[in-house]
């Protein structure tokens, strides 16, 4: 299964250049990061998702974009969203771009 739109992600890289574009998107992972260990899912709102799920886009991480669009969904009918899930597909995507991408993998 792919966790990653390859052509997003190499867009988002011709877009900001070769010699930029590690900076830039080690800054969308720690904030992902930062973002996901502060979640509590009995805290979680629709905002938290949607800021990840905007995150998730720029890179590409298509499996968090659809973990983040259920758990925001989850919210907006009064349902514990699976916060779990979120962190599980965040991690998949790391994993899947670490190879190819070394910088994401420390960030």
């Amino acid at each position: 299964m792919n966790h990653v739109d390859w052509a997003r992600l190499n867009e988002l890289r011709a877009d900001i250049g070769e010699e930029d574009f590690a900076d830039v998107a080690m800054l969308f992972v720690a904030e992902l990061q930062e973002h996901l260990d502060g979640l509590a899912p009995d805290k979680a709102t629709t905002a938290d998702f949607h800021f990840l799920r905007g995150s998730a886009a720029n890179l590409g991480f298509v499996t968090l974009v659809s973990a983040c669009s259920m758990a925001e969904a989850a919210c907006n009918t009064s349902q514990p969203p699976d916060v779990e899930a979120v962190r599980t597909a965040f991690a998949a995507a790391l994993s899947e771009v670490a190879p190819h991408v070394p910088e994401l993998a420390a960030a």
